[in-house]
């Protein structure tokens, strides 16, 4: 049962695309401490929750209500330190070994991904969310989008079309919608390469990416979530 099956949950109906507004500073430090959290494998539970909960402070539906995030960092610890184990791994240059870990890594991540659907909340509690999608589906994507990178630039595409996938896929009080194009993208991809380039930039230029990236998302009214 999906949670728009329940007769107990209000809908949220409040169209038009997130509101973000990450600091500059803060998103840079909490990116710093999530790396860290990674190269020390132990730390992975608290940081990589850290983060979450950062991201989700700093987003609010189209109404102005902000997210909140409820994940604690002993709900998936075992799953969020084997996704930082498979990080190192990916270092042994083993045809075989780099297979198996990236496979291990795409499958870890869809109960990761229901975690944090299942936990983002808003003040009044009208926002449950469920990620229903099916995790041979998620590996069908990742593997698409890992093929496409070998025309350099066809993964900006597949990449919406994933995350597309992805909305479609979640359920809830409220139904979202990715509208960033393919080319859009690839352009502020390369654009966010570009500036970090030149190292100082880095923390500003991840926070207008990420803010750019945040507002590529919207609610969408029950009727146009299909």
């Amino acid at each position: 049962m999906t949670l728009e099956s329940e007769g107990n949950l209000p809908s949220v109906s409040s169209a038009g695309p997130l509101r973000s507004d990450f600091p500059v500073w803060g998103l840079f430090g909490r990116a710093l401490l999530y790396v860290v959290g990674q190269l020390l494998i132990v730390p992975a539970p608290w940081t990589v929750t850290g983060f979450y909960r950062f991201l989700c402070e700093h987003v609010s539906l189209p109404d102005g209500r902000r997210l909140r995030f409820a994940g604690q960092p002993g709900d998936i610890w075992y799953i969020l330190i084997g996704l930082a184990v498979l990080g190192w791994l990916h270092n042994v240059h083993h045809a075989g070994v780099s297979g198996a870990v990236m496979l291990a890594t795409i499958l870890l991540t869809v109960p990761v991904l229901r975690w944090f659907c299942a936990n983002v909340r808003t003040e009044d509690g009208r926002l449950k969310l469920s990620f229903d999608g099916e995790t041979l589906a998620w590996l069908g994507w990742n593997i698409l989008l890992v093929v496409s990178l070998l025309t350099v630039i066809g993964w900006a595409w597949v990449l919406k079309a994933t995350i597309q996938w992805m909305c479609r896929t979640t359920s809830g009080t409220a139904r979202f919608t990715f509208n960033a194009t393919g080319l859009s993208i690839l352009c502020h991809v390369f654009l966010l390469v570009a500036m970090c380039v030149f190292i100082i930039p880095i923390p500003w230029a991840m926070r207008w990416y990420a803010n750019w990236f945040a507002s590529q998302f919207s609610v969408v009214a029950p009727n146009a979530a299909g």
